[in-house]
Order: C-alpha cells, then structure tokens, then sequence
C-alpha cells in the first residue's frame, strides 16, 4: 500500500509540475490568422488599415480601442471584447504583382484565470469569430479604388464664398463631352451676365463634377460683381464651396485627369476613411477653376482642382503629408495654407438659388 501511495503522490506531483509548466510557459493569448487576397494596390490596403479609426468593429463584439501602429509592412491595433477582454489585431501586407495579400491575425489575452490558459489550444473566443472578421476586412478593402496615390502632390488651404452665376448640365464623361460643355460655357454664360448686369470677376469655374447615372454633372460659371438679379430665366445664382481645401494644380489634358488626379484622390481619401470606398455619389464637394483657355483641343492646361474637406482631415496628411504645390501665375489669391488641419470645413455644397 506504501507503494501505491507513494507512485500516486509522484503521479501527482508530475502533473501539477506539467500543468504549472503549461500554465507559466505556455500561451497567454489564443490567436487565429487568415491570410487574405486584396485585388488592390499594397500601399493603399496599407494606408486604409493603418488609419482604422478608433471604435471600429474588427468582428462582432470586438472593437478597436485605440490608435492603429505601422512599422514596415505591418498595422497594429489593440481592441477590447465585450465580454471585457483585451487583445490586438494585426495586418502583414505584402504586395502581389497589382493587388496584394494580407496576413490578418486577431488576438485575445487570457489573463492569468488557468482555464482561460487551457483555452489557447482551441482558440478561445477568438476561433469562432475569425472567419466572419476576415471575411469583413477582404469585403472593404476590396471595396477600395484600383489606384494608389503615391506621387500625388496637394496642399491645405482656406478659400473664401463668393458670389457664383452658374447653369446646371450633364454630360457622359467621355473627354470629349466635358470639354464641349465647358466650351460652351465660355461662349453661353458671359452674354447672359451682362444682360443681368453682371460682371465676370474670375474665371470659369466647375463645380462637383461627380458621376451620376454615369454622367458628370456640373455647375459651370464665373464667379461676379454686380447687384443681384431680382429673376433669372437662364442661369442660377449663389456662392463658390468655401473652407478649408486640398488643392491640386494640374497641367495636363482632360483625357488624363481622372487617372492623375481623380482616382489617386480618391484613393487617398478611402484610404484615410474620409470616404466610403464602396460608392462614387457621396464624394467630397469638388470644383474646377480654369487659368487659360479651357476651348482648346484637349481642354484646359492650368487649372487648379479643389476638394472641400469634410470635418477633420488629420487622418490623411498622417497618410500623405501636404507639399508646398506651385500655383499657376495667373491664379485668384487665396488665403495663407491652414496651420491646422482640424478646421471643419465651413459650408456644404454650392446652394442653388434664385431670386422672384
């Protein structure tokens, strides 16, 4: 009987020393990775990821609680459970001919309970929530423009409402039919101004050249001076975008200016969570200021192209920091760049008013 008792207290012993060991030496997280194919540029599936904003849900009840991390190829993110669990989540991008793959990993710390430690082996709360998770993160970032906005250059500035005569027109988006609206413009707008008394006090402006219905629909005039018309049977009045701005001078033809500035734009601000990737219509308010002679073959060669911010915009020049762009010589004034870039932007689209 001593025997036994004594090979029971050894049996004891060895595995209270192995569950110590596993308990002490073992994992403190349960974890599960999925590796994702993004048909979409690496840089911006790297930017979009790195500037998850705070409270975004990973998976059902996890959430991001605070700033995203970047070093190299890698975003890091700590997030909380509901249950009141912490952990992180992490993203390895690497880039793959166009597109790219994500390693996505998500994590949960254990905590020093022995059964929660156990529960590494079977991932924890963590396995039944990585598919779902995964499945969500390929949906948005595949949802993102197939461009990227390295070499895209824009700077911060503050412009100012002024008063605005316009006429509204649609057009498929073809090079081609924008430049013949504009053309038209040139030639239909200014006699109807000065018919209303009106003087031409800048140049020829587009404003939110956004698709609709596979149309871009503009309003396109001259800003003025003059007393305002008591009623207008051609044409519309009210007031230029103002507030804070990105601004981009372009100098090339019209056939290239969605590939050069458009679609790295866009990117730029799906990356930076400024715009839902999944859709064109709720694009930023955005206007076109012509400096030359916009009836040209190819249209305009100097034209500056504005993006009124939407609120703060710290999350894209953490992205794409702002440069010091050369404006066109014979470009209207506009106020010094903004210090700061968590000024909301001041007005909403371009109001549409006419007087009885």
């Amino acid at each position: 009987m001593a025997a036994v008792g004594r090979t029971l207290i050894i049996v004891i012993v060895v595995v209270l020393g192995l569950g110590a060991a596993l308990y002490f030496l073992g994992p403190k997280t349960a974890s599960r990775s999925q590796t994702l194919e993004i048909e979409r540029p690496a840089a911006t599936v790297l930017a979009r990821l790195s500037s998850t904003p705070v409270g975004a849900t990973v998976a059902e009840g996890v959430t991001i609680s605070d700033l995203p991390t970047t070093e190299g190829d890698t975003v890091t993110a700590p997030v909380t459970f509901s249950g009141g669990g912490t952990g992180r989540v992490s993203y390895q991008v690497t880039a793959d001919g166009e597109g790219s793959n994500v390693n996505f990993k998500l994590e949960e710390d254990l905590g020093a309970n022995p059964l929660n430690r156990f529960a590494a082996i079977t991932g924890g709360n963590v396995a039944p929530l990585i598919a779902g998770a995964a499945s969500a993160v390929e949906t948005d970032l595949n949802a993102l423009p197939n461009a990227t906005f390295a070499g895209l250059q824009y700077n911060v500035v503050n412009v100012a409402a002024r008063p605005f005569f316009f006429v509204e027109n649609c057009s498929d988006t073809s090079p081609e039919s924008v430049t013949s609206i504009i053309s038209q413009a040139v030639v239909a707008i200014p006699p109807v101004m000065r018919s209303n008394s009106l003087t031409v006090n800048g140049d020829l402006m587009a404003v939110e050249p956004r698709v609709v219905s596979n149309q871009y629909c503009y309003q396109v005039g001259y800003p003025y001076s003059g007393r305002q018309p008591r009623a207008l049977l051609i044409g519309k009045i009210g007031e230029t975008p103002a507030g804070q701005a990105l601004r981009v001078v372009y100098t090339g033809t019209e056939a290239d200016v969605v590939a050069q500035v458009y679609d790295p734009m866009d990117a730029l601000l799906a990356a930076a969570h400024l715009d839902n990737p999944a859709t064109r219509e709720d694009d930023w308010v955005t206007y076109e200021v012509y400096h030359d002679d916009p009836t040209q073959a190819g249209g305009s060669r100097n034209r500056e192209i504005f993006y009124v911010a939407q609120g703060d915009i710290s999350s894209l020049t953490r992205i794409a920091p702002p440069t010091d762009v050369a404006v066109p010589a014979n470009a209207p004034a506009v106020e010094a760049p903004a210090t700061t870039t968590e000024i909301p932007a001041t007005t909403a689209p371009v109001p549409a008013t006419t007087t009885p």
